[in-house]
């Protein structure tokens, strides 16, 4: 299991103290993360993603006024669906596939629309910070 550490010292950035969060993987590499985001945290979710509603475009930055940079998204039903993302609203990744339980972590992505597309009946929660 990684160790946690906490890390306070002084940034180029800010006149103060602040305080980041680390984990040490099992590989000895040092991950950090900064403790405050800025500006808010919105939820999308489906409980019922049938092929109607697709493909679903989550458009992060037209509802915080920014991209997001951390989040989740969470396959809860019985089918799989595809993920891709867009840092300037226009150009889309790859798709991913998330089946069936999985989730897909977004975090350093830098992500202004997250589209959801379906492949079979299913369901998705989202969040993005």
């Amino acid at each position: 299991m990684p160790a946690r550490v906490r890390i306070t010292g002084k940034s180029d950035r800010r006149n103060t103290n602040d305080s980041i969060d680390a984990q040490v993987d099992s590989l000895g590499n040092l991950m950090c993360r900064e403790g405050v985001y800025p500006g808010l945290m919105e939820t999308y979710e489906d409980t019922s993603f049938v092929t109607g509603d697709s493909p679903a475009t989550l458009d992060f930055n037209a509802d915080a006024g920014r991209n997001s940079t951390d989040g989740y998204c969470i396959n809860d039903g019985a089918g799989d669906f595809y993920v891709d993302y867009s840092r300037d609203g226009i150009t889309f990744s790859d798709k991913a596939t998330i089946k069936v339980g999985e989730r897909l972590s977004l975090l350093r992505l830098d992500i202004d629309k997250l589209r959801i597309t379906w492949i079979a009946d299913s369901s998705y929660r989202v969040v993005m910070i």
